[in-house]
């Protein structure tokens, strides 16, 4: 079993009536008009963004046609993160595929994989891979960063083309991934306005967003494009490798939910029941995964996560909340026991380190858990939380499980909540 699922339950169905036209449900609203030519003028006769694809009868075979676009910066302050840079799209890939193997018999995947800097001999905006078959995808080398940032028109530019591309198959949607070190500085075409209408458009249709940031005002730029899902990542290669893996297990959970929905019987939805269901995955894209500071109470399915002794004497701090709280028992030291998980801390760091990964196993066979790790090692222990977050690092890919925001920043991310 994966490590990157959750059970949900089956969200019941609403019936919902969406005026017809020529055989496809109509969309939710207008596309908004593309930049003018006398906007701005693109340097090396590079095309405009061209008008959205006439309606046509929409095809549906009940599997979902999933198109992954990957917006990645290539400006120069991007130099010194190539390597993690080049790793994490290339894990994304095999995620990817990984996804197109186990759920062939409801998704068929395709990547567009554009990169964007300007100031050079080639185009600021550059389609490295365009809707090609994930089973035809091979690895990535072609990055070079140099430059400045035309964010605005990278996705701009890269939007419009996949959905004329898409047109309007009734069975697909798009997940949509942008990774930058920089605000926009070099656009010539789109406005942040422009990209901001075509992204509230885009996301009435079902699509998902997600922005990787470092180095720059994220919340500012992610509120200016009505972006929800985010992540600050530190600007070295720490950060940069947590951010992908951190993607990439929110983009299988998505796939995951999107078999379910294809695989539930009898299923046959309408296209505006399929849009309803593909707006709260993407809504959910990046789900909470920070602890709270907090806990008063647990979900069914939460399990709080504490430091203990190899005794199970549980006498204070964390320890005796859950013996008091959560069923921990007295005289058990390590693992499940009520709605409470013990990871001995007391006996040396190497022993530390191996009961995280027997917790880590755990976690990974019971997806249908939520663990809530608090500050294991950093109470009574003695131990700091630089020296304790990295022995949790495998966790950043697994969705079951929240870490503190403390160990959140040490692994290179800045969780937004």
């Amino acid at each position: 079993m994966s490590i990157f699922s959750m059970l949900f339950g089956r969200r019941s169905k609403k019936e919902v009536k969406s005026p017809v036209v020529n055989n496809v449900e109509a969309e939710p609203k207008n596309e908004p008009a593309q930049p003018k030519d006398n906007q701005a003028q693109p340097k090396d006769n590079q095309a405009q963004p061209k008008d959205e694809p006439k309606k046509q009868e929409a095809v549906g075979n009940g599997k979902a046609h999933i198109y992954n676009l990957i917006i990645v910066d290539e400006s120069g302050s991007m130099t010194h993160l190539r390597e993690s840079t080049l790793s994490g799209v290339n894990e994304t890939i095999n995620t990817i595929r990984m996804a197109q193997n186990e759920f062939r018999e409801t998704q068929k995947h395709w990547l567009t994989l554009v990169l964007f800097d300007s100031g050079n001999n080639r185009p600021d905006v550059r389609t490295i891979m365009d809707c090609v078959p994930i089973d035809e995808v091979g690895e990535f080398k072609d990055y070079m960063p140099n430059g400045c940032t035309p964010l605005y028109d990278a996705m701009g530019e890269s939007l419009t083309a996949l959905r004329r591309r898409i047109g309007f198959d009734e069975d697909a949607t798009a997940v949509v991934t942008v990774l930058t070190d920089g605000m926009e500085n070099s656009s010539r075409i789109w406005t942040a306005e422009r990209l901001r209408e075509k992204i509230e458009y885009l996301k009435e249709l079902g699509w998902s967003f997600s922005y990787m940031g470092s180095a720059h005002n994220v919340k500012e730029v992610t509120d200016l494009l009505s972006i929800e899902n985010v992540v600050e990542f530190s600007h070295d290669d720490i950060g940069t490798n947590s951010t992908w893996d951190r993607d990439s297990s929110a983009k299988l959970h998505y796939y995951r939910r999107m078999n379910e929905m294809y695989n539930e019987p009898d299923c046959c939805m309408s296209r505006s029941e399929k849009i309803e269901r593909m707006q709260e995955f993407a809504h959910t894209y990046y789900a909470d995964r920070v602890t709270p500071e907090r806990i008063t109470k647990l979900e069914a399915n939460e399990i709080f996560v504490f430091g203990s002794n190899a005794d199970g004497h549980h006498g204070g701090g964390a320890a005796a909340f859950a013996m008091r709280e959560f069923g921990a028992v007295w005289g058990q030291g390590e693992g499940l026991q009520g709605q409470s998980y013990a990871i001995p801390t007391m006996e040396g760091m190497k022993n530390l380190k191996d009961a995280v990964e027997r917790f880590t196993t755990f976690a990974i066979i019971h997806p249908e858990l939520r663990f809530l790790v608090t500050r294991v090692g950093c109470g009574i222990a003695g131990y700091s939380v630089s020296e304790i977050a990295p022995l949790f690092k495998p966790c950043v890919r697994m969705e079951n499980v929240c870490l503190p925001d403390e160990f959140w920043r040490v692994l290179g991310l800045k969780m937004n909540r």
